[in-house]
């Protein structure tokens, strides 16, 4: 059994069949983009570096903000799917840190190589 996002993109599911094993999926959830509350939109304009976990929030992201008059923030990504949606929705590759290997500790070290980034003025 595999519980999912009803918006989940069958990478895993196609990776574990064709490895042999019978997968069921059951969408458990569904994602909705979240209405930014004034607040929320401020604190947005003000992002330099945006923290993705899913290619639901890359595009929740970029919905949100599509109408505040703000530079485009640096991503940081969880892993390839997020940096694949970022790119996907016009990130310039070189404003997207990701980790060879997805999970917490690469999305930190992420997050810490787009503000050295930005602290070195190089982005």
């Amino acid at each position: 059994l595999y519980p999912a996002s009803a918006k989940a993109q069958d990478t895993l599911q196609n990776g574990l069949e064709e490895r042999g094993f019978i997968v069921t999926r059951l969408n458990t959830y569904d994602t909705v983009i979240a209405t930014w509350t004034p607040e929320e939109e401020s604190l947005a304009k003000s992002t330099t570096v945006a923290c993705f976990a899913s290619p639901s929030a890359v595009k929740a992201w970029v919905k949100n903000t599509a109408q505040l008059d703000c530079p485009r923030a640096l991503a940081a990504c969880i892993g390839e799917t997020s940096f694949a949606a970022c790119k996907k929705n016009g990130w310039k590759e070189e404003d997207i840190f990701y980790p060879e290997k997805p999970g917490i500790d690469g999305w930190a070290e992420s997050v810490a190589n787009a503000l050295q980034c930005l602290s070195e003025n190089k982005c």
